[in-house]
């Protein structure tokens, strides 16, 4: 997208509007486009961009934090998943929105304060992790009898960070069964945790600033006043 002028910050607006615009779900057309980048890799990219040089629209919060998690589990063929917000100040991750995930999952892993589960070392290291099988995997150690009653026994984790490197947020995916998702896939993901970034620090400061933060209350969205755990 940057041989058509467009910074790295815009390209996942370019996807979100194309969905706007053409009313087509977010994840299918994510779907396609990745499809259509492995068959045709740089000369996709100028077609979504000519298609949407009209398109228009500002996302809520809770919108992008919806596409971003339909992205990665179209992306990466996985059933569950969540997003999850980095406070400023402390750094501590918390679940903005979630997807397959029950209310043990969320109550356990309501919070993030260390650095030994996938989105933790993710957080600290400001790099993708992926852990292959839980059960194996020493630092995951106190967290597998959760891991396996929510149904998962692998994990990726990819930073959401702003264009001044500062994590915003944190992008992960689980699996039924020990997986090593496809590197390319991965790579995809990866450079799409720096896309959305920018765009969900914007959005957050404006969000703060009006006094509004994604809520509580559905499947999808943030939990709040549980107690602080490893993910």
């Amino acid at each position: 997208m940057a041989q058509r002028g467009c910074g790295p910050e815009e390209a996942f607006d370019l996807l979100r509007r194309a969905s706007q615009q053409f009313n087509v779900p977010v994840r299918v057309l994510a779907a396609q486009l990745v499809n259509r980048v492995q068959r045709l890799g740089p000369q996709a990219a100028p077609v979504l961009h000519e298609a949407l040089r009209d398109a228009h629209a500002a996302p809520t919060v809770e919108a992008l934090l919806d596409e971003v998690l339909a992205f990665a589990l179209t992306l990466l063929h996985a059933e569950r998943g969540n997003v999850q917000l980095a406070d400023p100040a402390t750094g501590v991750l918390r679940i903005a929105a979630q997807h397959g995930f029950g209310p043990e999952f969320m109550e356990y892993f309501a919070t993030v304060t260390d650095d030994k589960s996938a989105c933790g070392r993710a957080a600290q290291q400001h790099a993708q992790v992926v852990i292959t099988d839980v059960t194996t995997d020493p630092g995951f150690a106190p967290h597998r009898e959760i891991a396996l009653a929510s149904g998962f026994r692998a994990v990726q984790s990819t930073p959401l960070v702003n264009r001044a490197g500062r994590l915003v947020g944190m992008l992960s995916t689980h699996y039924p069964r020990p997986t090593i998702p496809p590197r390319h896939d991965l790579q995809i993901v990866s450079r799409f945790g720096a896309l959305v970034g920018e765009s969900l620090s914007t959005l957050l400061n404006e969000a703060q600033a009006d006094g509004f933060l994604p809520h509580s209350g559905t499947a999808t969205r943030r939990s709040g006043g549980m107690s602080g755990r490893e993910c």
